[in-house]
């Protein structure tokens, strides 16, 4: 009953839809129990899994004790957990496999239930293995494993207890109704929870938090990411939608070519008794067999890029699955686009072969039984065709230009070749062992052949998973209408950090940990957008400010970078010294001279050996960080190229066509103007001029449409506007240079004939 079943999320002026943190579930929880029939909370990490001498990083879910439960999932085998693995901190080392880790990790016997695995150095039994159709909370990223979410502490080490914080705000929810619980009552339920939390809790809690609950049928993946996700499907249907249409115009107007020959003998069937329908069905049926035949070539095409797309190695954080598989409602899909695109192409032709003329068509030499049109429906058919190419080809030049503009951007940071390294301190170590041993890995990575600098940070730049925050007040200065704070984007970092980042401290001074003590002063480094927003034309080192409860004392400024996209605004940011405050996760940053991927191997191998116990999480270099913000933009440009290029040939092959049409129907006419001393060029000339024409036509009709167009793109476009003069200029020079090619080639082969020859024949 996923009807039943709606998702819950927090609203403020800060996110318009976030997680809740555990503290406020379990609020709800107890506050829903008259609407709610059960509440699910899963948070999504990664946590490291003992395999022999290595360290496996695997996406997993800490779950609630009615996480399974409210979503109606049961076990493929063993048990799922339940309320009594979510009773107590630490003391539940459990662990649901899902069906398809079960099946790659461990060859899908079923003894495994029983048995136990290591993960992050302690042994925790796996009891049950998910049912192979569920794969998680967020469609999209399936975890491995299943773990309870009381283990939080344990697998995923903070600073602080999770399942104590409000700040923390990682857990996705979802709630099961109650039977006759409408969605009004929900919100209700839900208006008066939002009220208790922030009169009890007005630190966390803002005047213009809400609640949001919807239906999970009504969420693709995320409130969040739904819009972007039908946005681009949209768009991309419409692109393929157009090249269907053009490729369906292509071959429409080929066959009213072949109709044209074949309208003497339909004449003659239909005089001699044939009926007009049966012909019809007849004509049909083959357009509609030649469609089944491109559908059944494309659909093993299909199958080709979706093997070679799963396999592709694309910079993603994460593991992503995407379920594009060739399944029964797919192929009936295909099955059905195929017999529609079939009668859309056929139709046309099928009617004018079977038009009621007959006398005049078998009395007719000209198998065309009528008189020349200026326009004739196949030319239309052509100028269609270029059309929907000229708008394919500027939506592909205006993302094309986009992505350029993106690449040019200048992140701030990681211009130097540069290794990384994420880690989480294992669990049990205090923070004074954790920074030594931190210390002792950077010593020892700054002995590494060409490393030139070492850093660490809590929060990477443009690190795509988490977002560190700091609410931020400075006297003197009025927080937006409905908040009591300023947001500002946070890192824990060490002095080495902005050396090996590449971020030059532009006033003040950097941190040092002789002088920035855990017991000393709180300091801080802010960007340059914080210090102009609040201290314009002066000196903001000494300068004050309160970061959440602490207050600070800002030492230097740092050079503005990008945080969280490339093409995002100015936006304030705070370093805060790790030598003050300990962070059980973090990023090693290692520049070098050179060769960024031996460094990480290097890198890898010298934490390996300094600590076997670290929880390694992933290993990259600062290129590949970088081509994740890339990637949308890249897959964009590539796929409308694509298309565009395809649109582009299936156009200029009905130019081809229009004029290898008219050039064999004019073949007499051209041996005679030879024969007479007409010159060849001039030949050529005469036979381009109606396919140009055609081009020309398609190309201003579509210059209109892309104009008209354009702005649909403007949300996905930076650094370009979407009437770019380069592009709309670049795309009909290049439509009329592969137009008088497509032109040229039939009318040159027809300049070439031999006069004697041809009239001779005839």
């Amino acid at each position: 009953e996923p009807e039943r079943v709606v998702e819950l999320n927090l609203r403020n002026a800060d996110f318009p839809y976030a997680p809740l943190s555990i503290p406020d579930f379990r609020d709800l929880e107890r506050a829903g129990a008259e609407v709610f029939a059960g509440v699910a909370a899963s948070t999504l990490t990664v946590i490291p899994r003992d395999v022999g001498d290595r360290i496996e990083p695997v996406p997993s879910e800490m779950v609630s004790g009615g996480y399974f439960q409210t979503l109606g999932i049961r076990p493929h085998l063993g048990r799922l957990l339940g309320p009594e693995d979510d009773v107590s901190p630490g003391a539940h080392p459990v662990v649901v496999l899902s069906h398809d880790y079960w099946q790659t990790s461990f060859g899908g016997d079923p003894s495994v239930i029983g048995r136990s695995i290591r993960i992050n150095g302690r042994e925790y039994e796996v009891v049950g293995i998910a049912p192979p159709e569920y794969e998680g909370m967020l469609r999209g990223l399936p975890p491995a494993v299943y773990v309870p979410l009381m283990m939080i502490n344990q697998l995923q080490p903070a600073n602080y207890d999770q399942l104590q914080s409000r700040d923390d705000h990682g857990t996705f929810v979802r709630a099961r109704l109650r039977p006759g619980v409408t969605l009004a009552q929900v919100r209700t339920a839900l208006a008066a929870f939002r009220a208790d939390m922030v009169a009890r809790y007005p630190d966390t809690w803002q005047e213009s938090s809400q609640v949001d609950a919807r239906l999970l049928s009504d969420i693709v993946v995320n409130p969040l990411l739904d819009r972007f996700i039908v946005l681009a499907a949209g768009l991309l249907s419409v692109v393929v939608g157009l090249v269907l249409l053009i490729a369906c115009a292509n071959l429409a107007s080929f066959l009213l070519a072949q109709a044209r020959e074949r309208q003497r003998e339909v004449a003659i069937r239909l005089a001699i008794g044939a009926g007009r329908g049966a012909l019809l069905r007849q004509l049909l049926t083959e357009s509609v067999v030649l469609s089944l035949a491109g559908g059944l070539a494309g659909l093993g095409l299909a199958r080709v890029l979706l093997a070679t797309l799963q396999g592709a190695d694309l910079p993603l954080p994460l593991p992503v699955h995407v379920q594009a598989t060739l399944n029964p409602v797919v192929l009936g899909y295909a099955f059905a686009l195929s017999v529609l695109a079939g009668v859309l192409f056929g139709l046309a032709p099928a009617l004018q072969t079977t038009r009621d003329d007959v006398i005049g068509t078998i009395r007719s030499e000209n198998t065309g039984g009528g008189r020349k049109r200026v326009l004739s429906l196949r030319d239309a058919l052509v100028v269609a065709q270029v059309a929907g190419s000229v708008v394919l080809l500027v939506s592909a030049g205006l993302l094309l230009r986009s992505l350029q503009a993106r690449q040019t951007i200048d992140p701030g940071f990681g211009s130097e070749p540069t290794a990384l390294l994420t880690f989480n301190v294992p669990e049990g170590r205090t923070p004074e062992q954790a920074r030594l041993m931190v210390e002792r890995i950077e010593e020892e990575a700054l002995r590494l052949p060409g490393v030139r600098a070492v850093g660490v940070t809590s929060n990477l730049h443009l690190n795509s998973l988490s977002t560190q925050t700091v609410n931020v007040k400075v006297e003197g200065f009025e927080p937006p209408p409905g908040q009591d704070h300023f947001l500002a984007d946070h890192a824990r970092v060490d002095a080495g950090y902005f050396d090996a980042a590449g971020i030059p401290i532009v006033r003040g001074r950097n941190f040092d940990a002789a002088w920035d003590r855990e017991d000393g002063a709180r300091v801080a480094i802010i960007n340059q957008t914080m210090a102009e927003r609040f201290w314009p034309g002066q000196d903001p080192v000494g300068r004050t400010f309160t970061g959440d409860t602490t207050r600070y004392t800002i030492v230097g400024v740092a050079r503005d970078a990008k945080y969280r996209t490339l093409g995002e605004p100015p936006r304030l940011f705070v370093y805060t010294a790790y030598s003050q405050r300990y962070s059980p996760s973090l990023t090693i940053l290692a520049r070098t001279a050179a060769d960024a991927d031996g460094a990480a191997v290097r890198l890898l191998a010298l934490v390996r050996s300094l600590d076997p116990e670290l929880m390694v999480l992933e290993t990259k270099t600062m290129e590949r960080h970088l081509a994740i913000m890339l990637l949308p933009a890249r897959l964009g440009a590539l796929v409308f190229t694509a298309f565009a290029a395809l649109a582009l040939a299936l156009a200029l092959l009905g130019v081809y066509g229009v004029v290898s049409y008219a050039v064999a129907r004019r073949t007499r006419e051209v041996a005679i103007r030879m024969s007479i001393g007409a010159d060849p060029a001039g030949v050529v000339r005469l036979l381009m001029r109606r396919g140009l024409a055609l081009v020309g036509v398609g190309g201003a009709i579509g210059v209109v449409a892309a104009l008209l167009g354009a702005r649909a793109l403007q949300g996905i476009l930076y650094g370009v506007e979407p009437i770019d003069p380069i592009t709309f200029m670049a795309v009909p020079v290049l439509l009329v240079a592969v137009g008088a090619a497509a032109a040229f080639v039939p009318a040159r082969r027809a300049a070439r004939i031999d006069p004697a020859r041809v009239l001779t024949v005839d």
